[in-house]
């Protein structure tokens, strides 16, 4: 991770609130640990995933930091088991993408991909959840695969 800013205590408490919250998530934990809180990490229930996943609990990440009122994030939802990840960024490492983009990486069938995306709330939380939404329902059964 490491993405430039400062973080926001309040905006972290909000995110691990949410992922608490979300039916696919069983724990939840800041990382490296609770006094340095660099990012969020969720352990995710395999079996809940679309296409199924297992017997390893994927991950989620998420990173939240603030230059100024400019936010930038990282939401990357990691499989072990098959080694498919992707993500919403919002950095700069692809500018010519646009502020927000996702990426993906499916080594099962070698593919890797960066595109242009947006959120139309601006709210840490709202964001979240919907990522949450587009990734457990569209994404991971779109480009996890099939079994």
């Amino acid at each position: 991770m490491g993405l430039p800013g400062t973080t926001d205590s309040s905006v972290y408490e909000g995110l691990k609130d949410v992922l608490q919250r979300h039916p696919f998530v069983t724990t939840v934990t800041y990382e490296p640990d609770s006094i340095v809180k660099q990012f969020l990490r969720a352990q995710i229930d395999p079996s809940r995933v679309v296409p199924t996943t297992g017997p390893e609990s994927p991950t989620l990440d998420v990173e939240w930091r603030f230059v100024g009122d400019d936010p930038y994030y990282r939401i990357h939802y990691a499989d072990p088991n098959s080694g498919f990840n992707c993500g919403w960024h919002r950095d700069d490492d692809h500018p010519d993408l646009g502020p927000v983009h996702f990426q993906y990486h499916n080594p099962e069938i070698g593919e890797r991909n960066h595109e242009r995306a947006q959120f139309e709330k601006t709210i840490p939380t709202e964001i979240l959840w919907i990522a949450l939404d587009r990734l457990f329902k569209e994404r991971i059964p779109m480009l996890g695969g099939e079994d």
